[in-house]
């Protein structure tokens, strides 16, 4: 599959458009998704985003949702975007599918929906056979997200770092592709990094060798940052990863409080400041490596004083559980994201 095709084949019809994504490479399916929501939000700011999951007793929030747009009488802006995470998990004969299926049909000029499926589809049941049935007369869009090869994922590599305005090599690109694997979320951030790093340089190899850091660092990362966009579903994924790999859960916990310092001493920073700090700034004033600032900063948004004491205190909490507590770590973590899904939006710039 060549990159021109994996892009064509992720490229948003910011138009009516219901699509329905699946595959085994997951990463590769969250990422894109986050560039298409990006994409749509910056073409049509005023427009609403909704994102909801069907796994969590959000059926009556979809319906009412779904109910605006079709009958006319939105509620909403001009255009709505609806991503439905697991909709292959509701019952064909429900209400809520009955909507799908009329949105199908209907094609609302001010809607646009994506139905995500993190399990593999069995074609089979009814209402998979319903969405294929709507692909095949051109009213569903399918769209499978599979392992890219090496070479793929090198090309991946080449055309993220171009269209993020970054220079890399074709051999930095293969050695990055190696090290990294199908692990997009990783590479995403990575990219980031590298270019950083190089300040409108090429990327060559040799900073691969010298800044491509520990998967467990990447995956603290992209736990904080999933936590922050309320992306639970994602956060699991990544310590569910960490797990397999053997990673210790006490190892998990000193990375997580070490990330969550230093977002409360930016936040701090930032909050106390009488004007608008510049990463540089902040890098002398805690005395922090730019490069962990920019990261950060990346973050700060989603993160107000209040959330990151009251998430430092979760995970202190978490800490005495392990070490008292006969309970399996993959559960005691489980039961910690839990309480992280009902944080408030208490976010501040």
């Amino acid at each position: 599959m060549s990159v021109k095709k994996i892009t064509k084949d992720i490229k948003p019809v910011l138009t009516s458009s219901i699509q329905l994504w699946h595959g085994e490479n997951q990463s590769l399916l969250s990422v894109e998704l986050v560039k298409w929501i990006n994409i749509f939000r910056n073409k049509y700011p005023q427009a609403k985003v909704l994102q909801l999951d069907c796994e969590q007793s959000n059926e009556t929030k979809i319906v009412e949702a779904l109910h605006q747009i079709i009958s006319g009488g939105s509620l909403f802006s001009q255009r709505i975007l609806i991503v439905l995470h697991g909709v292959l998990t509701i019952d064909i004969k429900s209400q809520l599918a009955g909507l799908i299926e009329q949105a199908f049909m209907q094609k609302s000029s001010e809607l646009v929906m994506i139905l995500v499926e993190n399990k593999k589809v069995l074609w089979s049941k009814a209402l998979a056979k319903t969405f294929k049935k709507a692909a095949e007369s051109g009213e569903l869009k399918i769209k499978e997200f599979k392992n890219l090869s090496i070479t793929d994922i090198e090309l991946w590599i080449l055309d993220k770092t171009k269209r993020s305005g970054g220079k890399i090599s074709s051999s930095a690109a293969r050695h990055l592709a190696t090290v990294t694997g199908n692990d997009f979320w990783a590479l995403d951030n990575q990219i980031a990094k590298l270019m950083a790093w190089r300040k409108g340089e090429e990327i060559i190899v040799a900073d691969i060798d010298l800044l491509v850091s520990p998967k467990t660092e990447d995956d603290i990362f992209s736990f904080i940052e999933a936590v922050g966009r309320r992306d639970i579903r994602l956060a699991q994924w990544v310590l569910n990863r960490q797990f397999n790999a053997g990673t210790s859960p006490q190892s998990l916990v000193g990375l997580l409080a070490w990330q969550l310092r230093v977002l409360g001493l930016i936040r701090q920073a930032l909050d106390n400041s009488q004007q608008r700090m510049t990463p540089k700034q902040l890098a002398n004033t805690l005395n922090l490596h730019p490069f962990i600032i920019s990261k950060a900063l990346q973050q700060i948004p989603y993160y107000s004083a209040e959330r990151i004491a009251w998430l430092y205190g979760e995970l202190s909490s978490l800490d005495i559980r392990l070490k008292n507590s006969r309970t399996e770590p993959e559960v005691l973590f489980s039961l910690f994201l839990n309480k992280l899904n009902i944080l408030k939006s208490t976010d501040s710039q």
